[in-house]
């Protein structure tokens, strides 16, 4: 049986809480700025075709993309719509099952995501990274894990991502 949590803790647990919003929101405001102003890619589309990269050049389904993003599938539809309008990924519908929508990446959307990693590295460094000790990445990795665990959000493929194939992207070197 777990302890009464006192008010001090209640209020420190609060605070933690929302210490943890509020930077979340302000580094992907940070992040989403100057992605959006360096490359024209919003957050999601950026992470998008991220995870495209990361899959070792095969098909996502739209319904995989928007578990991986933790978006709705009518959201998902709408940012694969304008990746699709600049070139950046295309869409193709099985001849054996109409009811799967697949999606590449176009060698536009690699050269695209070639040149907004880099700008992510650099906001994400300045940001985040560069204010973290190796030992404090670690630890915040750890806490956020048990914090997906707990609440049956963990799921390795979108939490911890691996790169088919490869021994990384650009990302690593923040």
């Amino acid at each position: 049986m777990k302890a009464r949590v006192g008010g001090t803790q209640q209020r420190e647990r609060i605070v933690a809480w929302l210490n943890l919003q509020q930077t979340s929101r302000v580094l992907q405001g940070l992040l989403e700025e100057r992605l959006g102003a360096e490359v024209g890619l919003s957050w999601l589309e950026f992470e998008l075709l991220w995870r495209l990269h990361g899959s070792g050049g095969r098909p996502f389904q739209m319904s995989e993309i928007a578990a991986q993003l933790l978006a709705s599938p009518s959201g998902i539809t709408r940012i694969a719509d304008r990746l699709e309008r600049r070139g950046l990924i295309d869409r193709d519908i099985p001849r054996d099952n109409r009811r799967v929508v697949l999606v590449t990446m176009t060698e536009r959307g690699r050269t695209v995501l070639a040149k907004a990693d880099l700008t992510f590295v650099g906001a994400l460094r300045e940001s985040f990274s560069g204010h973290l000790s190796e030992d404090e990445v670690q630890w915040l990795r750890r806490i956020t894990r048990k914090l997906l665990e707990h609440n049956g959000a963990w799921a390795a493929d979108r939490c911890d991502p691996g790169f088919e194939g490869q021994s990384g992207t650009n990302c690593s070197a923040v």
